[in-house]
């Protein structure tokens, strides 16, 4: 028989704002501990008490302040702080500017014209050759770097490289928003500027939540998202929203008896190069698992429903056809290097699917201020927890997965790369 598709679309959207309210969920932090916490009493509640609670040691920031303006405040700009970024003294750091544009001009550069310089560039990617430049530019001891960031006009994207931890943690660096920037044009050509950025590092625990509905068969199906952000932001979309998708996943298969095995894991680390499920997949016993769901990423409709698919030809065109058939528009593309924890275990040869929805907030907000549970709806949550559903369905009539755990070459050294493109 079919499973009922009964996804509560309005507790799915319960759980995200109960997630929100507890703030920026940092990995390692004391919020992140609230957040598994919480995620272990979702899964009492429907019944499921195989829960196992995984740490991992790790230093975290806690960030609490990023400023860029006019020594005398009449201008402030507010902004974050690069991760694990030098902090300034409380009252801030105030030096003659340089603006160099972009990443490119700093071969140009030479270090009298940025030592002891406030120095504001145009945020870039993290292409290698782009963070070889930053690692150039930061060896010619500015007093601090603004980045402006082009693409965020209300909340600027927080700059995570692990390659710039080293000239982070030495020198103060934000992001402010490029268009609030424009208040203070004229004076970032060589004016007396102030930044002020306070954060803490500390040691602590990525924290990951793991639980197991046991089926008929040993066949298992992992179904996961990651709970952790960035700092100054609650994460409704990236993903608040895709760990209220998997608890409501696991509601409603609790109260069935299934032919597989599932697996439900909410994950910290992912925004730190997916840590915390890399840790996993080399502590847990995956041999059984045949097919990983990943919920993350939800942009509010109206949109499209992706599937993300990583796995043989006859498991894409599995995932294809229930995609073609989906009430709200779905896709299916073939790739396994898109998602985030997914890639991990694609990485493992474990076919993966990525569900996400690409809708009018996808790219806009994730990892910024401004990733509020009010940019969302239940009813994106209940397409895509129905849509999820449709495929566990499509397993559940099989009573069995109908495809070989197995990973074409392609995409096997594709994922394995992002992950150690990831972790270095």
């Amino acid at each position: 028989m079919p499973i009922n598709l009964d996804f509560d679309q309005d507790a799915a959207y319960k759980t995200l704002q109960d997630l929100c309210k507890i703030g920026p969920r940092v990995s390692g932090s004391e919020a992140e501990i609230r957040a598994v916490l919480l995620i272990e009493e979702r899964f009492r509640s429907v019944g499921l008490s195989t829960i196992q609670i995984l740490g991992h040691e790790h230093q975290f920031y806690e960030a609490y302040k990023a400023t860029f303006g006019l020594p005398d405040n009449s201008i402030i700009i507010e902004g974050v702080p690069c991760w694990l970024s030098a902090s300034t003294p409380q009252t801030g750091i105030e030096s003659e500017t340089v603006y160099i544009g972009s990443h490119e001009t700093v071969p140009n550069l030479e270090e009298n014209d940025i030592k002891n310089k406030i120095v504001i560039a145009l945020y870039a990617n993290w292409k290698k050759e782009v963070i070889a430049l930053w690692k150039r530019l930061y060896a010619m001891n500015p007093d601090g770097v603004v980045f402006l960031d082009m693409e965020r006009d209300k909340a600027p994207q927080a700059f995570v490289s692990k390659d710039l931890i080293p000239s982070f943690s030495r020198i103060p660096s934000l992001v402010v928003s490029a268009l609030q920037a424009r208040q203070v044009q004229d004076y970032m050509f060589g004016a007396p500027m102030k930044i002020v950025v306070e954060g803490t590092k500390r040691d602590g625990n990525i924290q990951s939540i793991q639980c197991k509905l046991e089926g008929k068969s040993t066949q298992s199906v992992l179904l996961c998202a990651h709970h952790d952000t960035h700092s100054f932001t609650r994460g409704a979309t990236d993903n608040a929203a895709g760990v209220a998708i998997m608890l409501e996943l696991a509601r409603v298969l609790a109260q069935r008896k299934t032919h597989l095995c599932y697996h439900f894991v909410s994950f910290g680390g992912e925004e730190l190069g997916m840590k915390g499920s890399w840790a996993y997949s080399s502590q847990v016993d995956l041999t059984d698992v045949r097919l990983c769901i990943n919920f993350d990423s939800i942009g509010e409709l109206p949109g499209m429903l992706l599937a993300l698919s990583a796995g043989n030809d006859m498991m894409i065109n599995w995932v294809s056809e229930i995609a073609e058939k989906n009430r709200y528009p779905a896709y299916c593309r073939r790739t396994a290097t898109s998602g985030g924890d997914n890639i991990v275990f694609a990485a493992n040869g474990i076919p993966t699917i990525h569900l996400a929805s690409h809708g009018i907030t996808t790219g806009k907000v994730s990892h910024s201020a401004i990733d509020e549970p009010s940019l969302l709806t239940p009813f994106t949550l209940g397409e895509l927890g129905r849509f999820a559903y449709s495929i566990i369905e499509s397993l559940e009539i099989r009573k069995e997965i109908p495809f070989e755990r197995e990973m074409p070459s392609d995409l096997l050294q594709a994922a394995k790369q992002r992950i150690v493109d990831s972790l270095s």
